[in-house]
């Protein structure tokens, strides 16, 4: 579909409420146009971004809900791109591991969502040894107890289950 529309469609992750793609374009109106395209077959776009492009500024507090109501959607690439945010400006320490372990659990489950699951099995590892670090239960709004404990669970049973946290 994409070539027929002036752009190319990749990286196809597909959760339980949306489907998400990154689509390039060679100019705004392929763009626009191909957007249009899509929501008319598949329905409502519900957000997109142009990752040429710097987000506005925002909270930490804010920055961190925001990526915690993406990783509840399944909506784990957006959430790794939003929490990368206020991780790049984190200075090193607990707070820039348990952001870090977010990330990569949420950028785990993008592979899952890719049907590579045994990329994302091993990820988990990466993200639990980010996380233990952080002994407080939540980190703002965000379940760090109850991620820890799903990602155990997945690392044990071998089988990718999306947490709410």
């Amino acid at each position: 579909m994409g070539k027929e529309l002036g752009v190319s469609i990749k990286n196809l992750r597909i959760g339980a409420q949306a489907i998400e793609f990154d689509l390039f374009s060679k100019d705004a109106a392929s763009r626009e146009k191909a957007l249009v395209a899509l929501e008319n077959r598949f329905g409502k776009i519900l957000t997109q971004r142009n990752l040429l492009e710097d987000p506005p500024p925002r909270g930490k507090e804010v920055v961190v809900n925001s990526a915690k109501e993406l990783f509840n959607e399944q909506r784990f690439w957006e959430c790794h791109e939003t929490l990368e945010q206020v991780w790049r400006g984190e200075s090193k320490g607990k707070e820039k591991d348990v952001q870090q372990g977010i990330i990569l659990a949420a950028s785990a489950f993008v592979h899952s969502q890719k049907d590579e699951d045994r990329v994302c099995l091993g990820m988990i590892p990466r993200a639990l040894a980010k996380l233990e670090s952080w002994a407080e239960g939540n980190y703002y709004s965000f379940d760090v107890a109850k991620l820890k404990q799903s990602l155990n669970e997945i690392a044990r049973s071998r089988k990718v289950k999306y947490p709410l946290v």
